[in-house]
């Protein structure tokens, strides 16, 4: 698809499906946004400034639109339900993006645009229900990039370094304890010192006791007196008195 293309037939299209996707009919917005889903994830795209399209023409002007208050008002109950659709779209489509075009130099900008406007979506305070889908759907992204190694730690890779850096930086700010989930910090290797060559502790008492035994021996013998040699005429006698 030519840019000529996505101007002339494309971009009208979508823009006539998210001026639906706010309409204060629910039935109306949830069927716009379902058909803009069917068309955004059918159309075939091959470039990365048609991607950058879709979503700064078509994806965050509408976010934009459904954080309006005015525009949440409009129904309440039922908008926080096509926010959540909405930001699961964004989502899905990024996740496309990936898939089609997965050396694209604006990966990175179009990345980080997509957190803030999910951080804005998270921290509305309209008090809906984006804040329990939408930090499952950036866990499913990073596991997918990480998955992929377009999110790995630059100690496994040195070239992801600013891509690293810049999620965690982002994800700090309104989901602090999400990356550390995804990628816990593994603890410090303990480094055990070589065992000296010096005898063991056991065996020491068992030397010392033997070395005290045998000079309370050597004691004992020195202090018993000799016993008496008997005379030597004792057997003379007796041998002469034998007859």
């Amino acid at each position: 698809m030519r840019l000529a293309a996505w101007s002339a037939y494309w971009s009208p299209i979508f823009h006539s499906l998210t001026s639906q996707c706010i309409n204060p009919c629910r039935d109306i917005r949830h069927h716009a946004v379902s058909t803009l889903q069917g068309s955004l994830l059918s159309v075939e795209i091959s470039s990365d400034k048609e991607w950058a399209a879709i979503f700064d023409q078509v994806l965050f002007p509408l976010i934009l639109r459904l954080l309006k208050p005015e525009v949440y008002h409009a129904d309440p109950r039922g908008m926080s339900e096509t926010r959540v659709q909405v930001a699961t779209l964004v989502c899905k489509i990024f996740l496309r993006y990936l898939d089609q075009v997965p050396d694209a130099e604006g990966m990175l900008d179009l990345w980080l645009k997509i957190l803030d406007v999910l951080d804005r979506m998270m921290n509305s305070g309209q008090g809906d229900s984006l804040e329990e889908a939408i930090p499952e759907s950036i866990k499913n992204i990073i596991l997918v990039m990480a998955d992929v190694g377009y999110l790995v730690p630059p100690s496994q890779d040195a070239s992801k370094e600013k891509i690293w850096a810049e999620t965690k930086k982002r994800l700090d700010r309104f989901l602090p304890e999400l990356f550390k989930e995804i990628f816990p910090e593994e603890p410090p290797k303990e480094t055990t010192p070589a065992p000296s060559p010096v005898s063991s502790p056991a065996a020491a008492p068992q030397e010392n006791s033997i070395n005290e035994k045998k000079e309370e021996e050597a004691e004992e013998a020195k202090e018993e007196p000799p016993s008496p040699s008997e005379p030597a005429g004792d057997d003379t006698n007796n041998e002469s008195s034998n007859p």
